[in-house]
């Protein structure tokens, strides 16, 4: 009777594992995934760099705008973090980007810093957590439109 009972329970058991487990998996499986969105530089006509405090510096040249583009998507970003509003808060040093299309189809994302960490977030795409050094590359163009 005893053996009977622990075979009982063991197989309770396994079935309960196999549910959290399977619950785990669903769970993962189904959560979407966010790619930033950024336009063809062939389609760029200028970006559009403004932070709080500074002169927004107009990038029109397209070797420049190529450095600009190359830095945003260079790690080929994907998060599971939506982004629910118009533009962060409770962020510092924000900067937005806005790139000009040529036909009149423009994209906006911002470049920030939050908590000692640096994230790109696209409105009602996603928010990507970006290195320091990314930050910097996109901040230089402000910093030196300030000093000019």
């Amino acid at each position: 009777m005893k053996k009977n009972k622990n075979v009982f329970f063991i197989l309770i058991f396994i079935l309960v594992m196999i549910g959290i487990i399977g619950g785990i998996i669903y769970s993962f499986k189904n959560r979407r995934t966010y790619s930033l969105h950024l336009p063809q530089l062939e389609k760029l006509e200028s970006i559009s760099l403004t932070q709080e405090g500074k002169e927004t510096a107009v990038v029109s040249d397209i070797e420049e705008m190529q450095k600009i583009v190359d830095t945003l998507k260079g790690t080929k970003r994907i998060t599971k973090k939506e982004s629910f509003q118009d533009s962060p808060i409770n962020v510092l040093n924000e900067i937005k980007v806005d790139f000009n299309v040529l036909d009149n189809e423009n994209f906006t994302l911002f470049v920030y810093s939050k908590n000692n960490k640096y994230f790109i977030e696209q409105p009602y795409n996603g928010i990507y957590r970006v290195s320091n050094d990314v930050y910097n590359a996109i901040e230089k163009y402000v910093r030196y439109r300030d000093n000019t």
